[in-house]
């Protein structure tokens, strides 16, 4: 909120330290407690005076002394270039005045406390208003100017230009809000594309299914049942003589019952595809419902079981999974539910399912194993995906979860480090761990648990 300031209606004269007319070399001296003796002293052709005039009128930080009311009283020139301000106008303005109103309190705050000797100097970055409007980020280091014997008689302020780095900070800003913005979707492009492995996978299970009914139906016999019926209706104005005198009237009987039999196991082989086909239909359903919802619920905040998260991931990266015959092993302990964003730690996950996929599919292992353990560790729980892949090289280790770095051709470099970011904005850290090539790896999630009061 914009500070309150007042003026005193009679302005203070022109002050000059440089200027003997008003305070001259040995009054600055007294002003400052300093003896003579405590001074360099300054070659014989150069005054303190002249020194003064060098080390402040000159100096290229902005100084400016002030009020207690704020009202400036003297300013240098660098003061001056650095508000756009003409010479000698900074004796209608006050700190108040050119202080930036998003800053106004708290400098305020601080002016308070140094003229009543709460603190000795302080220091702020803060923003001045020029002259034309435009914003200038300044640091301010401040102290009080006081007499011989302690009493304040106005505060004196340097300030130095530090424009150039906030808008580098601002640009560090941008940049790391568009890697992470970049690395999520990364991540959620994964999520989508174990999705569409997962539909893949069903949907070629879904053609077999169909690919056998339709076989099924071609070589059915029911299609015999057709000549039965036709040879009876030729002989349907004598049916009892047909059935006593012609030889093939004699078989119709065993051969309905045969062909009954025949029809209901062809009805019950069908009827089981069928079933099988509804569950694939259903599995699809299921994927695409839950990657809807994980997509709807982004940045939403809830209470989860750890275990469901899990078990989400592990269908999402199935498919993948059996189809490089990689077998997944759960170690489960009881946890307590956490409070977190489901989406974020479910991109995590299918990450680092699907990298453990990866190092176990390049591995010479005669068995390909995956191990997820779930675990309470003090205030929280761990998730760790563990595979006996094909190992971390420990020099790789320390850029592992840097932007763009990957070991695989195909890989872009997103997901660990998005993983990462995604890790430390959930409140928690990502880790890994390897005894090197060959040897597997484990990578592992730490959240935190909620708090006694409720959130993390």
């Amino acid at each position: 909120m914009p500070a309150r300031t007042s003026k005193s209606t009679e302005k203070p004269p022109p002050f000059d330290p440089a200027s003997t007319g008003t305070l001259n070399p040995s009054d600055t001296l007294k002003l400052l407690a300093l003896p003579d003796t405590d001074l360099p002293q300054p070659p014989k052709d150069l005054g303190l005076e002249a020194l003064h005039r060098a080390t402040v009128v000159q100096l290229p930080l902005g100084v400016g002394y002030a009020t207690r009311e704020g009202q400036f009283i003297w300013c240098n020139e660098a003061f001056e270039m650095m508000l756009g301000l003409a010479p000698g106008e900074y004796r209608d303005r006050t700190i108040a005045e050119l202080t930036h109103k998003d800053d106004a309190q708290a400098n305020d705050e601080l002016q308070r406390d140094l003229w009543a000797g709460r603190i000795k100097s302080y220091s702020i970055e803060k923003r001045y208003v020029k002259r034309d409007g435009g914003e200038l980020w300044v640091r301010v280091s401040a102290a009080m100017v006081r007499t011989s014997e302690g009493n304040p008689v106005c505060s004196v302020g340097f300030l130095e230009d530090i424009s150039a780095r906030k808008k580098m900070e601002e640009e560090i800003e941008r940049v790391q809000k568009a890697l992470v913005d970049a690395s999520r979707l990364a991540g959620m492009a994964e999520v989508a594309t174990n999705v569409l492995h997962n539909v893949g996978n069903v949907l070629n299970s879904v053609n077999v299914s169909a690919s056998v009914l339709a076989e099924k139906l071609k070589s059915s016999k029911g299609a015999r049942l057709g000549e039965v019926a036709a040879l009876l209706r030729r002989h349907r104005d004598d049916l009892p003589g047909f059935m006593a005198r012609d030889p093939r009237a004699a078989k119709i009987p065993d051969y309905l019952a045969a062909l009954a039999a025949q029809l209901a196991g062809e009805r019950e082989a069908m009827l089981k595809e069928l079933e099988e086909l509804r569950g694939h239909l259903d599995h699809i359903k299921e994927t695409v419902t839950m990657q809807q919802t994980y997509a709807r619920r982004c940045g939403v905040v809830e209470e989860v079981a750890v275990v469901d998260l899990v078990e989400d991931a592990l269908r999402m990266n199935s498919g993948a999974l059996t189809r490089h015959r990689v077998a997944v092993q759960r170690d489960f302990l009881d946890t307590p539910r956490i409070t977190t964003d489901k989406h974020k730690v479910l991109q995590i996950l299918v990450n680092l399912l699907r990298n453990a996929k990866y190092a176990c599919d390049e591995s010479s292992a005669p068995e390909k194993l995956v191990r997820i353990r779930i675990e309470q560790v003090l205030d929280e729980v761990w998730i760790s995906v563990i595979d006996n892949g094909v190992g971390i090289d420990p020099e790789v280790m320390p850029r592992l979860f840097t932007h763009g770095f990957t070991t695989r051709k195909s890989g872009h470099g997103f997901g660990l480090h998005g993983a990462a970011l995604a890790a430390t904005e959930l409140g928690g850290s990502l880790t890994a761990h390897s005894e090197g090539v060959g040897r597997g790896a484990t990578f592992r999630l730490c959240l935190p648990l909620p708090r006694r009061g409720g959130t993390p």
